[in-house]
């Protein structure tokens, strides 16, 4: 399907909000060949969490693994028998990024894939051959017409609450190492098109943020309607403190798509939890993904896991708290959120698949 050939909204289809139930997880596995400035001395430590994080998820909903195709043994042997591994072209782990996001309709009951173009953040890693075609390959297996966008966008730069609003940042999808041809009202109607939402949010973003330059995945997420869980610093930590106050002025001067103000939760960043000298080291919690009747992020072993914990219990308090010490996936400049991506529950046809 072409670019301008099949409007998803108009069509019916949503992309649903990250609490409704799901099918499945997928989750990436991570590369050393040409990623080796990520892990460096690391990476088998790097695997061994990825596979913790797989079973944890596996404990919960189907977990499903997309390993590069010469690392589908390891991926295996590490992550056993209730987890499962298949293998794809892509060389990353970033799944949410390069991969499609999975839109239902609840009057056909079914469920298309929406894929979006791939340039690794801004032409910032090579070569993402294979992760351009996570889309065409994750579609194909789990039997979902694939609808095409000639946009760039990843999946870590925006959230959607399910009922008609997306909320992204300016310092992203606004940078021209993405989209310098198209303009913040054609992003707008592209965001509509694809993805079934009404109303777009904008936050300024972080772009400090050597990465990503600043995804919403690093600041904001809807955790019901109305209400937004927010990656707040400390005072005393400087320019972060002030760009991430910036956001939440902006949170606070918003309504979502059926008019409603946010009631806005903080959760806190942790303190000298990168030891390992990295600029790109992702040390914060919000970059977590929801499970079916669980909630997983990182613990990074300081004082600050205890009242993140306390944070989650009170955005979620009917899931269970996952804090997994999985703190050197961070080094990758990403965390669980951004290696995962949420497959509906809604028409979905995974258990009638072969994913082998």
């Amino acid at each position: 399907m072409g670019f301008k050939n099949f409007d998803c909204s108009r069509e019916g289809y949503r992309m649903p909000a990250e609490w409704e139930p799901q099918a499945a997880t997928w989750l990436g596995w991570p590369v050393y060949t040409n990623r080796e400035e990520l892990w460096g001395e690391h990476y088998a430590d790097v695997c061994h969490q990825f596979a913790l994080l797989a079973k944890t998820i596996a404990r919960y909903q189907r977990c499903i693994v997309t390993a590069h195709t010469p690392l589908v043994d390891q991926a295996r042997q590490l992550c056993g028998p209730t987890v499962t591994v298949v293998a794809m072209a892509v060389e990353d782990n970033w799944v949410r990024d390069c991969g499609p996001i999975i839109l239902v309709n609840e009057d056909k009951v079914s469920q298309i894939a929406a894929a979006f173009e791939f340039n690794a953040w801004g032409e910032k890693y090579k070569p993402y051959d294979g992760c351009s075609q996570l889309s065409d390959e994750l579609a194909r297996r789990a039997q979902i017409p694939l609808v095409r966008s000639e946009m760039i966008l990843e999946g870590g730069s925006f959230y959607v609450d399910g009922q008609g609003t997306l909320l992204t940042t300016e310092s992203c999808l606004l940078h021209p190492n993405r989209n310098p041809h198209l303009t913040r009202n054609q992003i707008e109607a592209e965001l509509i098109r694809m993805l079934g939402v009404k109303k777009i949010i904008w936050i300024p973003g972080y772009p400090p943020e050597v990465e990503t330059n600043g995804h919403v995945d690093g600041i904001a997420s809807f955790i019901a309607p109305g209400k937004i869980l927010f990656n707040m610093p400390f005072p005393d930590m400087g320019e972060y403190y002030t760009g991430m106050l910036e956001n939440r002025r902006a949170l606070e001067a918003a309504t979502d798509a059926r008019g409603r103000h946010f009631e806005i939760l903080d959760i806190p960043v942790p303190r000298n939890a990168n030891t390992y000298g990295s600029t790109r080291f992702c040390d914060i919690y919000s970059n977590y993904i929801l499970v079916n009747g669980a909630v997983i992020s990182t613990a990074f072993g300081v004082p600050q896991d205890e009242l993140a914990r306390q944070a989650f219990a009170k955005a979620f308090p009917d899931r269970i708290i996952e804090l997994l010490p999985i703190d050197k996936i961070s080094l990758g400049g990403g965390a669980t959120h951004c290696s995962t991506q949420q497959h509906p529950m809604l028409g979905n046809r995974l258990q009638l698949c072969n994913l082998d």
